[in-house]
Parts: structure tokens; C-alpha cells; sequence
């Protein structure tokens, strides 16, 4: 009996220590690589299929392209699955240093945009830097809740 309290005494002190070891993330930012992801839904591009605009900062040097994915939460459907070079040029995406933005309705994808036509939408963007090998260099989420037009 004292055996197991001095286990659990243990591992609740060191809890503190492994979760301060974690890499930290919060909606849009990994702490631990300062990658972000900023998204702008807006109910009417939604209700037209378009897709957001999404600005990327902090992108890995390594970064060979991006895998994008646009969520909605509210029927858990996977809307646009996407990955985009990310070349040192001004091709494709719009490049600012280790910074990027995929313009509005420049994603494709297997689903449909909600309309959030009366009640607000959950959706969410995922955002993955890869290397020429297609391993994760970066992994950002961001969750924004949409509401109807007006």
C-alpha cells in the first residue's frame, strides 16, 4: 500500500516536468516551431464552394510542400485535402520568406462547403509542412466557428 502512494505521489510531481516537455500548441500556433496557420472563413464563400484564404507563417527552411485540409467539424467530412509545392519562388503560392498564403478559392477537394445558412458552423483547417520525403516537419490546427451572413 505505501508502495503504490509513493508511485503516485511520484508520478504526480513529475507530471508537471512531462507535460512541460511536450511540444506546446494552442488553436493555430506550435509553440515549439513557431509554425502558425491563420484562416478567414466567410459564410459567403462558403455557400459558393470557394475556399478561405489561409496564411502560413514561420514555415520550416526544409519545407519542400504543404498538405492543407479544410474540416468540418459539424459532420466530421474532410472538404479539402490538398498538398501544394512550397518552392523558393513566386509560383503557386504567395511566398514572403518562411511565410505563405494560398489564396481564396485556390483549394479543390472531395467535399462541399457548408452553407451556414441559420446556424454557425465549426470548421477547422490542418496544415502539415513536408520534406522532400514526404515527413512531417510541422503539424498546425486551427478551429474557427462560422457564423451565417446576416
Amino acid at each position: 500500500m505505501k508502495l503504490i502512494r509513493l508511485m503516485i505521489v511520484t508520478v504526480a510531481a513529475m507530471l508537471p516536468v512531462m507535460v512541460g516537455c511536450a511540444p506546446q500548441a494552442s488553436d493555430g500556433v506550435d509553440f515549439a516551431k513557431g509554425f502558425g496557420v491563420d484562416v478567414g472563413f466567410k459564410a459567403v464563400d462558403m455557400c459558393q464552394n470557394v475556399s478561405p484564404e489561409i496564411h502560413v507563417r514561420n514555415v520550416p527552411p526544409e519545407t519542400k510542400k504543404l498538405n492543407l485540409k479544410v474540416l468540418d467539424f459539424d459532420f466530421g467530412t474532410e472538404i479539402f485535402n490538398q498538398d501544394i509545392g512550397f518552392e523558393t519562388t513566386n509560383n503557386g503560392l504567395y511566398i514572403d520568406g518562411a511565410n505563405a498564403t494560398i489564396p481564396k478559392g485556390s483549394l479543390y477537394g472531395p467535399g462541399q462547403m457548408p452553407c451556414p445558412k441559420e446556424t454557425p458552423k465549426a470548421m477547422g483547417v490542418q496544415v502539415r509542412a513536408l520534406d522532400a520525403k514526404d515527413r512531417e516537419l510541422a503539424n498546425v490546427s486551427v478551429t474557427r466557428k462560422v457564423d451565417p451572413e446576416p
